[in-house]
């Protein structure tokens, strides 16, 4: 017999719904509560996972990090695609018609729902934002909403009634585009022009 005997490693192949390798190295996530969707973070199929009765999601009872999927009953169409990172929800939601289009956007940040951010034009009331002065002079206020630079509309009321006395426009926190204010009877007062949170002109 040869005593230089060719070892030959044998390569095992493993199949599962989702990988053990649920945690990535944390250089590799998005933790800002925007984006996690990536093609280097581990994915599975939602049902796979095991949720707890406050809706954090394990798989093989270790905290999950990940994408989950979930496609129409019965189809190869994707419904609804989940970002996570330590079992709870973490970046966009993303819902799907059967098309492949995308319904509806919604952000996450460590397991609670965002308002804000880059996903929509949202609206909200003017006194839900968060102001935060600038600490260089000369620089513009930052507006935030749930904790994220707001990107938007925020309108106000005259106090008692549902006449709108103001609409501000913002982008990434700053005021962009035109801010418009009315009258009690609903005409027009005047309109002011920003451009990254700076006053460009008035229109009366």
């Amino acid at each position: 017999m040869n005593k230089s005997l060719l070892l030959i490693p044998i390569i095992t192949l493993l199949f599962s719904a989702c990988s053990d390798e649920g945690s990535k190295n944390d250089s590799e996530i998005e933790h800002d509560g925007t984006v996690m969707q990536s093609s280097e973070l581990d994915t599975c199929e939602c049902n796979a996972l095991d949720v707890d009765s406050v809706g954090v999601m394990y798989l093989k009872e270790s905290l999950y990090t990940g994408i989950c999927i979930q496609n129409y009953p019965e189809t190869e169409s994707k419904y609804i695609e989940k970002s996570i990172l330590d079992g709870k929800l973490h970046g966009k939601i993303i819902y799907y018609d059967k098309m492949g289009g995308v319904l509806i956007e919604e952000l996450y940040e460590n397991g609670e729902k965002k308002r804000s951010g880059d996903l929509e034009n949202l609206t909200c009331d003017c006194k839900e934002l968060e102001r935060k002065e600038a600490t260089i002079p000369n620089m513009p206020t930052t507006y935030y909403l749930d904790k994220i630079p707001f990107t938007g509309t925020c309108t106000d009321l005259y106090p008692g009634t549902s006449q709108t006395y103001m609409e501000v426009m913002y982008k990434d926190g700053l005021v962009e585009g035109r801010s418009s204010y009315y009258n009690r009877d609903g005409s027009l007062m005047y309109t002011e022009k920003y451009e990254k949170g700076k006053l460009i002109s008035t229109l009366h």
